[in-house]
């Protein structure tokens, strides 16, 4: 994540920087995305730009990360909330229209399309120890919001087809 010394920045850098940032991660790959590009839209020297974050990696954590923030959304596949068919359908259409409404739109499509291999890096063991219905969940919204990405035309007919499987693994989770 970004060091103290660019949260100690002043605002308009900050938002300069976060600004190359989207550019970059919203039209490159994580593979194909470039420090130089980043440091000459910023305006700010190579060196400044590692000071501010460790590696490309880091830049790009962070601003997703802020991206999510800004939609004010993520979606919660948390067992305790204790969610149902209906709502997880209702948090994944929320989660597309905000941020198809928002300006870190392309950076959230490129990143469920290209870029979050880059993060996966063993087995979750958290995964073995919970429920299929959980995992399941976690599972089939995921690759729904995949499909919805690639294909937002068909945004309704793949939220039916979740809603119809979660209500069947509900059922079978009783």
């Amino acid at each position: 994540m970004a060091s103290d010394t660019f949260k100690n920045l002043n605002k308009d850098k900050q938002e300069r920087i976060l600004d190359a940032l989207l550019n970059e991660f919203s039209h490159h790959t994580l593979a194909d995305a470039k420090v130089s590009r980043i440091v000459k839209e910023s305006k700010i020297a190579r060196g400044a730009f590692y000071k501010y974050f460790k590696d490309l990696n880091d830049a790009y954590e962070y601003i997703y990360h802020h991206a999510l923030q800004e939609i004010h959304q993520s979606v919660s596949t948390d067992t305790t909330d204790g969610l149902t068919p209906d709502s997880y359908v209702e948090q994944i259409r929320n989660f597309i229209t905000k941020s198809t409404n928002s300006r870190y739109y392309a950076i959230v499509k490129m990143h469920l399309l290209y870029n979050e291999s880059f993060f996966i890096s063993t087995f979750n063991n958290q995964v073995i120890i919970e429920n299929e219905y959980f995992w399941a969940t976690q599972v089939l919204i995921h690759d729904a919001l995949k499909k919805i990405m690639i294909n937002p035309e068909s945004q309704e007919m793949i939220l039916k087809k979740l809603d119809n499987v979660l209500h069947v693994l509900a059922k079978e989770d009783d």
